[in-house]
């Protein structure tokens, strides 16, 4: 994920005016599709397509999941293309300078927000309701809270699926209580059965996420470091998908 502001999301889009006919720069479909694949990039790609097919709908997933430099590749281009058009018309608005900023922000603080695990292929989706909800903590490098504040929201939704104030009061101390798994995994397996040692693995996740906020809701905040607290977030938006998403 790129590390973009939300301020600077507003100036691209103020300066890009994808959803309005009032162009500085007109992009037509092929001209958009253009600007990304000259940098070897599909915007039509499945990923991008996800919310929409509108050319704003695919930008703005294009920000949200690449990387700070490939984010900061784009932004490039368009600062060139709108150099070209401040020169011709001497428009007195200089948006390739405003775009220039944002791209020496992204490449000097590739780490800040990115939630992709370093020197492998891998990268790790937070769950999208947990993600909203802890981001702005994320943006200020408030991880202890964000932590804390990952374990509340998985707890939330346990109470809302099924009035319980705890994981212990909805599958026991050792995960041994199952009436409630349908309505959190979406069926009640035969004990003894491969889906039923499934589904009590999903209540012990649950059980963690609940002691280990415990633990910190009795602790003072402190520092935790970025990558730690990635894994106890990461293991929170799995605690929410299993529940969320049923048989997910």
């Amino acid at each position: 994920m790129s590390t973009i502001s939300t301020g600077d999301k507003n100036y691209l889009n103020n300066a890009l005016r994808l959803q309005s006919n009032n162009w500085i720069l007109r992009f037509t479909e092929e001209s958009f599709v253009l600007l990304f694949k000259e940098q070897g990039i599909n915007i039509n790609a499945p990923k991008y397509t996800v919310d929409g097919l509108s050319k704003q709908n695919r930008f703005d997933k294009f920000l949200e999941i690449e990387d700070n430099r490939t984010v900061a590749l784009i932004i490039s281009s368009l600062a060139a293309h709108f150099r070209n058009r401040e020169l011709a018309t001497g428009i007195s608005i200089k948006f390739s300078e405003g775009l220039e900023k944002i791209i020496k922000t992204l490449l000097i603080q590739p780490h800040k927000k990115s939630f992709v695990l370093s020197n492998t292929d891998l990268s790790v989706r937070i769950h999208a309701d947990l993600y909203k909800h802890i981001i702005p903590y994320i943006d200020k490098e408030e991880y202890f809270t964000a932590v804390q504040e990952s374990y509340k929201f998985v707890r939330e939704k346990l109470k809302l699926m099924v009035k319980k104030e705890t994981a212990t009061a909805i599958f026991g101390e050792n995960a041994t209580r199952t009436d409630f798994f349908e309505d959190l995994f979406g069926s009640l397996p035969e004990k003894g059965t491969p889906e039923y040692d499934l589904y009590k693995g999903y209540a012990y996740i649950q059980l963690a996420i609940q002691f280990l906020r415990n633990e910190k809701a009795h602790s003072l905040s402190k520092k935790v470091d970025r990558n730690m607290a990635l894994h106890f977030i990461t293991l929170a938006s799995l605690a929410y998908t299993l529940i969320s998403d049923k048989n997910s």
